[in-house]
């Protein structure tokens, strides 16, 4: 498997953990699903840039696009994360930290994609 799509892969997985973990440390709601479903969505571009090597930029970009979706739409979770960290209290802490994690797994993504980006030019 290819660097970049192998990184598709594992988002995703980080991405269903996020959400199990948010599941579980708080009641079901549709919100805590969003992180699986976006983390879904990424892992199957990983594995289709995978088995169709043509089609892998195509793949990847796809990825690109929902990881960035996951990370401005997760940004909102960043002050009352920090919050969190100085010893505050939020309304929603799972949320928080979800939503944080999101972030930070999508970025990396993001980061990653820019550097083989430029590996290649």
């Amino acid at each position: 498997m290819g660097s970049l799509p192998a990184r598709a892969l594992w988002t995703g997985v980080f991405l269903i953990l996020v959400s199990t973990l948010a599941v579980m440390g708080s009641k079901l709601t549709p919100t805590a699903l969003i992180p699986g479903i976006l983390g879904l969505l990424i892992a199957l571009m990983g594995i289709w840039a995978n088995r169709t090597p043509s089609q892998q930029p195509l793949a990847m970009n796809i990825a690109l696009g929902l990881s960035l979706l996951g990370l401005l739409g997760s940004l909102r979770g960043i002050p009352d994360f920090i919050t969190l960290l100085g010893g505050g209290t939020v309304e929603r802490p799972v949320a928080a930290m979800a939503q944080f994690a999101t972030v930070f797994i999508c970025l990396g993504f993001v980061l990653r994609w820019l550097v083989e980006r430029r590996r290649k030019a």
